[in-house]
C-alpha cells in the first residue's frame, strides 16, 4: 500500500473507522459488520493494485491479520515474506519484481493472477471465518431498532481491546521494520514491548534469545532494517500477534455511540 494512500496516512492502513459519506444522522445504520468488510475490500484492493517495498507488504499483512479478527494461517506471513518470487509478484512495478526476484514475471497479468490467487486462498477464508464468528456478537445498531440515535461504531469490528492492541501492534511493526532498536537497553524494551502487545503469546525464553548476542535476533535488530529482520517477525511476532487478535475478537462488543439526547423537564 503506497503511503500517500488517504486512507493510509496515519500508518494504520485500513484499522480506523472508514467514515461514509453520508452525514445524515438519521440513516439506518449497521456499524460493526458493514464497516469491517469495507476494511476488507480496501485492503484486497491495495493488494491488487501492488506495493512498492517488502515494508509496505509486512504492514500489509499485519492489516489483513486485523480485519480477519487473527483467522489467518498461522505461517501464511513467514510462508509469503521467505518466496522471494511471491514478494515480487506484490510490487506494482516490473523493475521492483526484477530487483527482489530475476525470475519475477516481468507481464502485470501474472503479477496480478498471483495477487488473485492470495486472495481467495488466504484473505477469503479468513474474512469469512472472521464474519461466522462476529455474526452473532457484532451489534447492528440502527435509528428503528436497536439503540435509539446510534450514529457510529468506533473501534474495528467493535471491539475496543481489539483496536487497541491492533494500533499497538502497528505502531511497533512500523518502527521495528524502519528503525529497529541498537542497544541492550532498547532491545530489552523492544521486547518488553513485544510480550505487551501479544499479551505473552510469545514462546518462553523469548527475550533470552533476544538479548543473546550471539543470536539472530540480536544481531538482526542492531544491525538495521533487513530481510533478515524481517523473516525473524514474519516467523514469530506475527504468529504471536495473531494469536492475541483471535483471542480479542471474541471479548466484549463495543456499545454504540449515540447522539445527545434532550432531557424531559419533569412536570410540576
Amino acid at each position: 500500500m503506497r503511503m500517500t494512500d488517504p486512507m493510509a496516512a496515519d500508518g494504520h492502513h485500513a484499522l480506523k473507522w472508514l467514515a461514509s459519506d453520508d452525514g445524515s444522522v438519521d440513516r439506518s445504520f449497521a456499524a460493526g459488520l458493514d464497516s469491517l468488510r469495507a476494511q476488507q475490500r480496501h485492503l484486497q484492493q491495495s493488494l491488487r493494485d501492488g506495493f512498492q517495498t517488502r515494508t509496505e507488504v509486512l504492514e500489509w499483512c499485519h492489516a489483513v491479520d486485523v480485519v480477519s479478527g487473527g483467522q489467518t494461517p498461522e505461517t501464511w506471513h513467514e510462508d509469503l515474506v521467505k518466496d522471494r518470487w511471491e514478494v515480487a509478484c506484490l510490487m506494482a512495478e516490473t523493475d521492483d519484481r526484477i530487483a527482489i526476484c530475476d525470475q519475477a514475471p516481468r507481464d502485470d497479468e501474472t503479477a496480478d493472477a498471483f495477487r488473485r490467487r492470495l486472495i481467495r486462498k488466504v484473505l477469503l477464508p479468513a474474512f469469512q471465518d472472521a464474519t461466522e464468528m462476529l455474526r452473532e456478537r457484532v451489534g447492528e445498531f440502527s435509528d428503528e431498532e436497536g439503540v435509539k440515535d446510534a450514529e457510529r461504531i468506533q473501534y474495528v469490528a467493535g471491539r475496543p481491546r481489539l483496536h487497541q492492541r491492533a494500533v499497538e501492534q502497528h505502531g511497533m511493526l512500523r518502527r521495528t521494520l524502519r528503525d529497529p532498536p541498537g542497544v541492550e537497553s532498547e532491545v530489552m524494551a523492544w521486547a518488553e514491548d513485544i510480550i505487551h502487545m501479544t499479551e505473552g503469546h510469545v514462546r518462553s525464553g523469548f527475550i533470552e534469545d533476544v538479548l543473546d548476542r550471539h543470536g539472530n535476533w540480536w544481531h538482526s535488530l542492531t544491525r538495521g532494517p533487513s530481510v533478515r529482520l524481517e523473516w525473524l517477525l514474519a516467523g514469530e511476532i506475527f504468529p504471536a500477534m495473531n494469536a492475541t487478535l483471535s483471542e480479542l475478537v471474541t471479548n466484549s462488543n463495543e456499545l454504540a455511540d449515540v447522539a445527545g439526547r434532550a432531557k424531559e423537564v419533569p412536570p410540576g
